[in-house]
């Protein structure tokens, strides 16, 4: 990328952890005015290509002041207190996200290197490989039972079913009607696992984000009164708009949702005790599934919280952070470490396990989903939360 004198500057000064509060700001100003060669993208691959520079002698003191500089403004006024909770607010919003996580790793890693004692390695000579971050694709179920892994499948047409074509294309899976088609009505079911994420068009023109861990069951053609969907996990629907046809999500086990064209998220993991509809925009119906009456109507801004205990509604919702895992980024705002964990061990395809009496933390702020998961720990290491990746993908959680 092409950067003007004082860019350069001032990317050297930060790559080299040199870097002085007003050139911090200086910098900050530049990349949220989106100058030229100052975008997030740009300035991370600078800093990727340059900083590879022997580190500068440690000095604790001063790497928790200067990324105190750039993480002061994450800090919430009138915290409440009532929760005796530890909070750490390490990352700030997504323009922010290269340069902490520069800041913050770069002292991390040095301090752990050559200032702690050295952990035994899991096998002799090795230590346990870094992971990489999850990527799109999915099995594809045919109404035969057949499948399909849609990871290794070639652009183009995979099948024809019931009058529909179904075409792979780079960012995920189109249903394109050709006729009415007839007979049976027939289903394809498409499922992520752990460290995959897919993009389903569906025959009406309703687009559907998969989260990891997800599935999505739906008709081939929809030709009866109503578009009915089965779903588990996580996933962003746009919903196409059809008054004479309305669109029926059912949850198995937690709730059922009507819309005639919205956009929505729904968090329904089976291994959550509560499921989150969150809505965007347009209008959503909801009823627990199995019980008579007790619907809710969701507007614009809202999120609905369903459980056992019944269904919750929360007026002002987060939805920056309920629709961040399909923009690319972790939102961990006052989120436990629990619950942030459960996210890290899907997107990565990990087994979690809590080594200790491990505190109660309370993260804050957003990360990028493109990280490899040693940067990712990096960050949260300045809790009093630490880490032990071993074989097997198995990360360990310690005090």
């Amino acid at each position: 990328m092409e950067h003007n004198a004082r860019l350069t500057y001032l990317l050297a000064r930060l790559a080299a952890h040199d870097a002085t509060e007003e050139e911090l700001n200086e910098l900050t100003a530049l990349v949220d005015l989106g100058e030229p060669g100052a975008t997030i993208e740009e300035v991370e691959s600078w800093l990727q290509e340059h900083g590879q520079q022997p580190l500068p002698a440690y000095d604790g003191q001063h790497w928790m002041e200067v990324a105190g500089l750039i993480l002061k403004s994450d800090k919430l006024a009138g915290d409440p207190v009532a929760k005796p909770v530890q909070r750490v607010h390490f990352l700030h919003r997504w323009g922010w996200a290269a340069a902490v996580i520069v800041l913050v790793a770069a002292g991390a890693w040095y301090f752990n290197q050559y200032h702690q004692p050295q952990p035994a390695p899991m096998v002799a000579g090795s230590q346990p490989p870094d992971v990489d971050p999850g990527r799109n694709g999915a099995v594809l179920t045919l109404a035969d039972g057949s499948q399909m892994v849609l990871d290794s499948a070639g652009n183009g047409v995979i099948t024809r079913q019931n009058g529909t074509t179904v075409i792979l294309k780079n960012d995920g899976l189109q249903y394109s009607p050709e006729d009415a088609g007839t007979g049976e009505m027939k289903y394809n079911t498409v499922t992520t696992s752990k460290g995959r994420q897919f993009r389903v068009v569906l025959p009406d023109g309703t687009k559907v984000w998969l989260n990891a861990a997800s599935y999505l069951r739906f008709p081939v053609a929809f030709n009866a009164k109503e578009r009915m969907v089965e779903f588990s996990g996580e996933a962003y629907f746009e919903v196409a708009k059809n008054a004479a046809q309305p669109f029926r999500l059912k949850v198995p086990g937690k709730i059922d949702l009507e819309v005639l064209g919205t956009v929505f998220n729904v968090n329904a993991y089976t291994n959550e005790s509560n499921s989150y509809t969150t809505l965007v925009e347009g209008a959503v119906r909801i009823s627990l599934t199995g019980r008579t009456g007790g619907t809710v109507v969701l507007k614009p801004g809202e999120q609905l919280q369903a459980g056992g205990a019944g269904m919750e509604v929360t007026r002002n919702a987060n939805v920056e952070q309920a629709t961040a895992w399909k923009n690319g980024l972790f939102n961990f705002e006052g989120m436990g470490l629990r619950e942030m964990m459960r996210q890290l061990e899907r997107w990565y395809d990990l087994e979690v396990v809590y080594e200790g009496n491990v505190p109660d933390v309370r993260f804050f702020g957003e990360m990028s989903r493109t990280l490899k998961l040693s940067d990712v720990l990096a960050g949260l290491e300045r809790s009093d939360v630490h880490f032990r990746l071993e074989e097997g993908r198995r990360l360990v959680v310690m005090p």
